[in-house]
């Protein structure tokens, strides 16, 4: 080929060149060995040093679950290092994540459930808690606990006191349950509730104020008693 494109660009010799290309053309040719393809077991080898093939450890039976005689049947040992690796990654929680866990309802003792109790408000006296606390450690199959940390289910109550003319009508009430939870977050734990149901009494009351409240948590805690059961 580069003969052929001198002749188009060095036109005072063409005559010479033609005769050039009409010997070289006449002349025998020998024969051409092809190139030699690159040996696989090199390049396999090679391939081999870069991505080693995935091997068991205790961190894939922490990441993964996978004990060492289940690794083979899982076809993990199919993998690459790498590959594992990315995998193992992939299933770890997220250290910037929070990890939200409630206790197990009505564990100890079998069957129950245990409240926690808090009362705010016009209630300086602590009488309507003590009349709450009653009300609902009358309920079948509930345990007034003392912290929240001890508790399937935790009531809310703000108290308000009703006057006419200074004088005491009766009481009535917000209110608010909650799951106690535990929060972890990059591996610091805080207590927090799970808001639950909201809602108020706006009928003055004074006993019955404390029965009311106690119902509505008997019906708030069926989704409870049908993993608990009932004494």
């Amino acid at each position: 080929m580069k003969l052929v494109v001198s002749l188009w660009t060095v036109c005072g010799v063409f005559v010479v060149s033609s005769g050039l290309v009409a010997q070289v053309a006449t002349a025998p040719t020998a024969p051409t060995t092809p190139p030699k393809p690159k040996s696989a077991t090199k390049s396999s080898s090679k391939s081999s040093a870069k991505n080693p093939p995935a091997v068991w450890t205790p961190d894939v039976q922490q990441a993964l679950g996978i004990s060492a005689s289940d690794f083979t049947v899982a076809g993990l040992n199919k993998l690459s290092k790498t590959q594992l690796t990315m995998l193992e990654n992939s299933a770890r929680p997220d250290p910037k994540k929070h990890l939200l866990t409630c206790p197990a309802s009505g564990t100890a003792p079998a069957g129950r459930v245990r409240v926690f109790l808090t009362v705010a408000g016009d209630d300086s006296s602590g009488q309507i808690a003590g009349q709450i606390r009653q009300s609902i450690g009358s309920l079948s199959g509930v345990d007034v606990v003392d912290s929240a940390g001890s508790a399937d289910r935790v009531l809310n109550v703000v108290i308000q006191e009703q006057t006419t003319a200074k004088r005491t009508i009766g009481f009535t009430a917000s209110y608010l349950t909650g799951t106690p939870c535990i929060e972890e977050v990059a591996g610091k734990k805080t207590d927090v509730e799970l808001k639950g149901t909201l809602g108020s009494y706006t009928d003055a009351k004074g006993l019955g104020l404390a029965q009311d409240l106690a119902g509505m948590l008997d019906e708030d805690l069926q989704s409870l008693r049908k993993g608990v059961g009932t004494k």
